[in-house]
């Protein structure tokens, strides 16, 4: 799998990281002027030197994509910069496949998952989590939704679109359980490697819906075709959608000086109003978590 090198220039050109102004701290190039020195201090020094790679499927709108002028940008993009500057560290954002994103991890390609990633105990047997939103799942279909989708029972019989190695394909599982055990027919599911394919897919009708987190659903139907392409289902059942839970950004279990330094940095950003700021930015206020937790999905 080729390693796509984004976010620096991309961290760079947005004016949060800069060459270091100041006399005190490493010297990597790296503005100090915005360290929590705290945070910094648990941070293994070979970051300092050698800065942090993300792993991060792209493009998943609103967390990470190149907008119009080929610039990394979105949620997560922002949030890793702003985690850098609290650590004093380059953070660089890599493409890669989310199917395999922990394996990457494993194999010491990255460093850290930055992905929309879903804090689950399954994935708390490979990395630890440091919580950062709360994010549901989500159907958008073809515009007008002309298979009467609403609620889950309705996809009963149907073909669900959804991203290899995500939580919908459990999530959508779930669902189908619920209509065998109401005598009506399974979900048909279909594995997807992006969500660029899953749209293309639903608009070729290779399904009826495409379930996915309810942020990039909400962008995919406000944003393709100019807002022509999809709608979003809004189930009055889930209406913080299904399943919500905490999103993570992952590290490996073994890494427990780099996961304390991440989770006190982005303390400092909830403490200090830039994290609430960041929200607001993307939309996102009533998506925000309270603290910066370790695992919390139990």
């Amino acid at each position: 799998m080729s390693k796509k090198k984004l976010g620096f220039v991309a961290v760079v050109s947005a004016g949060l990281l800069v060459l270091a102004g100041c006399s005190s701290g490493p010297n990597n190039g790296v503005d100090q002027s915005k360290v929590d020195k705290a945070a910094q201090a648990l941070l293994p020094a070979a970051y300092l030197d050698s800065g942090i790679d993300v792993a991060s499927d792209i493009p998943y709108e609103p967390f990470e994509y190149e907008d119009e002028n080929g610039k990394l940008t979105g949620f997560d993009v922002e949030l890793g910069a702003l985690i850098g500057q609290k650590l004093g560290a380059e953070v660089r954002f890599n493409d890669a496949v989310f199917d395999t994103i922990i394996a990457n991890l494993e194999a010491g390609t990255n460093d850290i998952i930055m992905s929309s990633m879903s804090d689950t105990t399954e994935r708390q047997a490979k990395v630890d989590f440091v919580d950062y939103h709360i994010g549901g799942s989500q159907m958008i279909v073809n515009k007008g939704n002309p298979e009467g989708i609403t609620n889950a029972m309705s996809l009963c019989g149907k073909t669900v679109i959804a991203q290899n190695g995500t939580i919908q394909i459990d999530l959508l599982g779930t669902m189908s359980e619920s209509c065998k055990v109401s005598g009506k027919k399974p979900i048909t599911v279909t594995t997807l490697p992006d969500a660029p394919a899953m749209q293309n897919a639903l608009r070729a009708k290779q399904g009826d819906a495409v379930m996915m987190d309810s942020l990039v659903a909400q962008g995919a139907a406000a944003k393709a075709g100019n807002g022509e392409y999809f709608d979003v289902v809004s189930d009055p059942d889930a209406p913080s959608g299904y399943d919500a839970g905490f999103v993570g950004i992952a590290i490996l279990k073994k890494d427990t000086g780099l996961r304390d330094a991440i989770q006190k940095a982005l303390q400092s950003l909830i403490d200090d109003g830039q994290y609430t700021a960041l929200l607001a930015k993307w939309n996102m206020s009533s998506n925000g978590v309270v603290s910066a937790s370790i695992n919390g999905t139990k």
